[in-house]
């Protein structure tokens, strides 16, 4: 069975509560074969699962940033909101840079856009 970057997180997190797939599930709110889908792969991770785990067992800090990081590696897609039209042309460039199938942007742009990315969240 494969685990998503994640169902380690989630795993970690039953483990420091003592917690079954089944307790965690009805914590959620979530049934557990939904849990099991987005640790295994199944499931990619919906919009707000990480904030709905890290208000349910109040996460602060590192372990909560770390949630949201495995969230992000466990997704194949992203949806964005953007409500002006410079947000939809950054978003729409990104994306269309990004595309497997054309990614024209090496590790270094993306590195640089990862890092101006991370200084507005510490500034929030």
């Amino acid at each position: 069975m494969t685990t998503t970057a994640i169902g380690k997180e989630l795993r970690k997190i039953r483990i420091d509560e003592d917690e079954r797939l089944l307790d965690m599930a009805k914590r959620l709110e979530k049934s557990s074969a939904f849990v099991s889908a987005v640790e295994t792969g199944k499931k990619s991770p919906p919009s707000g699962f990480e904030e709905l785990v890290i208000k349910t067992y109040r996460l602060v800090g590192e372990t909560a940033d770390a949630l949201r990081n495995a969230a992000d590696r466990s997704r194949k897609a992203f949806t964005l909101e953007a409500s002006t039209d410079l947000e939809r042309d950054t978003a729409g460039l990104m994306a269309r840079r990004m595309n497997s199938r054309i990614n024209s942007l090496s590790a270094d742009e993306l590195e640089r856009i990862l890092s101006i990315l991370r200084k507005g969240d510490e500034e929030q």
